[in-house]
């Protein structure tokens, strides 16, 4: 428990609205008065790190998908398909960060609505950016202004790097962070449950750090043993492209992480209510969040692209 308070010690502390926002961006939820405490576009779901050249790219409102790609081929299990994108981690070498650089990343997302979720009948550009180390976010308010906070769960990639690095290991690390958190986090209701929390926190990670090849294969591994987590075939991102998902189904929602179906890079992520929620607006079938990842890359300081 000390090991991992060192990790946490020169995180920035979090203000209320920083706590809000890191919720939000945890459980993906787009409720009204969340959106009162942070920027309009920090609350989704984590993100994995994608590089350029996604198959299908989005160009104004139409999806240009490539001719000569393999055929997918169908993902029996959620186990099959942790194992094959633990593979395919391999094969992407990913990008190397050095010290005090942040991770950019651009996305496609239905822009929220308050109680009535996301509007999927539209879509804005969102940026935002992650310290290396994992301890402070940035995103830009629609003023231009850039805010700095502290990140959630505030683990670096060099923290799940630390040897052995095994889906359990790995998800034992983020399991002992996540109990350690401050409970007010969870101030407007009942904690989710350890799995639920979990889940996010791997979509958190995987989102917005720049991972070696063994810590997101260890990861995507762990997540299909996750109680709860199951595999969605044919579900589109917010830019139109079509993939395979792990999925979870929490205490009220149901959030799915999409990857590309032939070489399992990160494609988007979709949410949706699955039971009314506390506040009476918020419906059963309400969509919560739909992104689809456009850029990530390296930079040397929060607001540079």
């Amino acid at each position: 428990m000390s090991t991992i308070k060192d990790f946490r010690r020169d995180t920035p502390p979090m203000t209320a609205r920083a706590e809000d926002a890191a919720r939000a961006r945890l459980l993906a939820a787009a409720r009204e008065r969340e959106l009162r405490h942070g920027p309009r576009h920090a609350r989704r779901l984590g993100r994995r790190i994608a590089v350029a050249g996604a198959l299908a790219v989005a160009v104004g409102t139409t999806v240009v998908v490539a001719r000569d790609r393999p055929r997918a081929v169908p993902v029996a299990s959620v186990r099959e398909l942790g194992e094959r994108a633990a593979q395919a981690a391999y094969d992407d070498r990913g990008q190397v960060p050095g010290p005090g650089q942040w991770l950019y990343i651009k996305e496609l997302q239905a822009p929220y609505r308050g109680a009535l979720g996301v509007d999927l009948s539209r879509r804005v550009v969102s940026e935002e950016w992650t310290s290396v180390d994992g301890k402070q976010v940035a995103s830009l308010f629609p003023n231009g202004k850039l805010l700095v906070q502290g990140n959630h769960p505030g683990l670096g990639a060099a923290d799940l790097a630390q040897q052995p690095v095994t889906p359990e290991s790995v998800l034992g690390r983020i399991r002992v962070t996540l109990e350690d958190l401050d409970r007010r986090t969870w101030r407007s209701g009942p904690a989710p449950s350890m799995d639920e929390q979990l889940f996010q926190a791997v979509y958190q990670l995987m989102g917005t750090l720049a991972l070696p090849p063994d810590v997101r294969a260890a990861l995507f591994r762990g997540l299909a043993t996750i109680p709860g987590v199951s595999v969605t075939e044919d579900v589109a991102d917010a830019a139109g492209r079509r993939g395979v998902a792990f999925s979870y189904t929490g205490r009220d929602a149901r959030y799915d992480l999409i990857l590309d179906p032939v070489d399992f890079r990160f494609l988007g992520t979709y949410g949706v209510q699955t039971a009314d929620g506390t506040d009476p607006e918020i419906k059963a079938g309400t969509p919560l969040t739909l992104t689809a990842r456009l850029d990530a890359k390296l930079v040397d300081g929060a607001g540079q692209k």
